[in-house]
């Protein structure tokens, strides 16, 4: 199987944007969100509106998330299909 540059660019911009999923979708949901909620429930103050808001971030954060994916995975299939 002979690789070209341009199967090697779009494995990387395929991985990039998984990457960017993980790094946006999964680790700044936890980071963010999640944690305040947490640091909220452990000191009693939790509120509903903390905790609407924090449903808010997270949607946001993983509507993003699958956008850069989204973008990374368009631009492998361009070239993937200008072979």
């Amino acid at each position: 199987m002979k690789i070209t540059w341009k199967t090697f660019l779009a494995v990387s911009a395929y991985w990039a944007g998984v990457f960017g999923w993980f790094y946006i979708g999964v680790w700044q949901v936890l980071k963010k969100p999640v944690h305040s909620v947490i640091l909220a429930q452990i000191a009693g103050h939790l509120s509903i509106g903390l905790l609407i808001g924090a449903l808010i971030q997270g949607f946001l954060y993983l509507s993003l998330a699958g956008g850069i994916w989204c973008v990374g995975y368009m631009i492998s299939e361009y070239f993937k299909e200008s072979k």
